[in-house]
């Protein structure tokens, strides 16, 4: 579930990839010379940011006018100043569709894909003939307003107006940067401003060798949640100068349940999306804005917040409540399935994952537990392994929770009633969810996992 495609829906959601923040690159500024060079007839394209002299002088005019005023703003909100000018253009829908099937071709090699459909098709939050990489594509050209591409370190707005030519729809720009195509505008800035500050392209790249689904997730909600805080300060019309003071974003889970509920227009791929995605989509970012919100106030403003670019959030229990980020040493005790078989009986390992407070909640809901949001605070840990069956490729999984106390696991225990069509085992301040499995191998698997 490693994604790098950053893009801004139309319905303030999302479906964004853990990398967002990247270091210059100067080949994205040399491919955009080249596109301006083409269309406006004039000889250069080999030139970098810094060069001199009449063409590239017009070319960076070309490109920065429209955003000047809008970097101004938002240096004043972040409190961060732009070390240099990221470029960017326009696609319509065509072009958007083609530029994602590109990147979802990268991202999504054939093993990926089996196993985050393995996962999701286990739990039973998607259905069985469901297939991530069609979903995506639809999904994102059907309501991507902006993407930020953090490997050319550039971002495109989207324009249904394909007739206009490149020249055209730089000359157009101001005209049409209005709301809400200048929240668009400030949100992707954001990303290429933080990317100039911080540096994270490496450390990301780290990262995602080992980082879990929870851990992604949270990730992505402190650089969504950046984005997205500035983006609604500019939309409110706050002022810049007051950096955010008069921004506080609060109840953001009631306001994506409520978004999920409405009847949006231009939408409908969107609200007939698997609950699992309709959550991921708009979690980093009004989560995030929240998460964002709570550490500038409880800390010291943006320097709190850019502290948490150095010192990462590990889990989404971190995300949803804020304090712990800012307070607590602990670590969650994620199991150690290093002594469950790989191979048991006909079932074969497809994934491990640590799915979080996010995943959990979104489970419990998907199955019309009520008090969802309740029953999966008290989070402290959790590993849930994937099986296939190597006879008719039917899908099994072993889930272990820990939490916080014994007290916390019984009441997660009591919450469940008859909502899960699985077996449900307390051990302690464990729980473990198991599906497909006879009751003499979850004897064998519980014995791996406990002594």
């Amino acid at each position: 579930m490693k994604r790098k495609l950053f893009p801004i829906l139309v319905l303030l959601a999302t479906l964004s990839p853990l990398q967002a923040l990247v270091e210059p690159e100067v080949e994205a500024w040399s491919q955009f010379v080249e596109v301006v060079n083409e269309e406006l007839g004039v000889p250069g394209g080999e030139m970098l940011p810094y060069s001199v002299g009449q063409v590239g002088e017009l070319a960076s005019a070309l490109a920065s006018a429209p955003l000047s005023h809008f970097m101004e703003e938002l240096e004043q909100r972040r409190g961060l100043k732009f070390r240099y000018f990221t470029p960017w253009h326009v696609k319509d829908r065509g072009e958007l569709r083609l530029y994602i099937r590109g990147e979802l071709e990268k991202e999504y090699p054939p093993e990926k894909v089996e196993k985050e459909e393995a996962l999701l098709k286990a739990l039973g939050l998607v259905p069985a003939d469901f297939q991530v990489v069609p979903f995506l594509e639809d999904i994102l050209t059907e309501q991507a307003a902006g993407i930020y591409d953090p490997e050319r370190d550039q971002f495109f707005l989207v324009d249904m107006v394909s007739d206009l030519s490149f020249t055209e729809r730089i000359k157009t720009a101001p005209m049409r940067l209005g709301n809400p195509i200048s929240t668009i505008i400030v949100h992707e800035l954001d990303h290429a401003l933080g990317g100039q500050h911080f540096g994270l392209k490496a450390a990301f790249r780290e990262l995602m060798k080992e980082a879990t689904l929870d851990q992604q997730i949270a990730v992505m909600a402190l650089v969504e949640g950046d984005a997205t805080f500035v983006m609604l300060d500019h939309q409110h019309g706050r002022d810049p100068a007051r950096a955010g003071q008069d921004t506080m974003i609060a109840n953001s889970d009631v306001a994506v349940d409520l978004t999920l509920s409405l009847p949006m227009p231009g939408a409908e791929k969107f609200t007939k999306a698997p609950l699992f995605y309709q959550k991921s989509f708009l979690f980093p970012y009004l989560g995030g804005a929240e998460f964002i919100s709570h550490l500038r106030l409880y800390g010291e403003n943006w320097e709190t917040v850019n502290r948490a670019y150095r010192e990462l959030p590990t889990s989404t229990e971190q995300i949803f409540h804020p304090t712990r980020f800012l307070y607590s040493s602990r670590t969650a005790e994620i199991p150690d399935f290093s002594g469950l078989p790989s191979n048991f009986g006909p079932w074969v390992k497809v994934v491990d994952e640590t799915g979080g407070e996010f995943l959990l909640r979104v489970f419990l809901e998907h199955y019309g537990v009520e008090d969802y949001k309740v029953a999966a605070d008290g989070w402290n840990g959790d590993r849930i392994r994937v099986f296939r069956n190597k006879q008719d490729g039917a899908l099994a999984f072993y889930w272990m929770i820990r939490w916080d106390s014994q007290e916390e696991a019984e009441e997660f225990f009591s919450t469940l009633d008859s909502h899960l069509p699985f077996v449900v085992e307390q051990e302690k301040e464990a729980t473990i969810l198991s599906l497909a499995f006879q009751p003499e191998q979850l004897k064998t698997l519980r014995s791996a996992v406990l002594e």
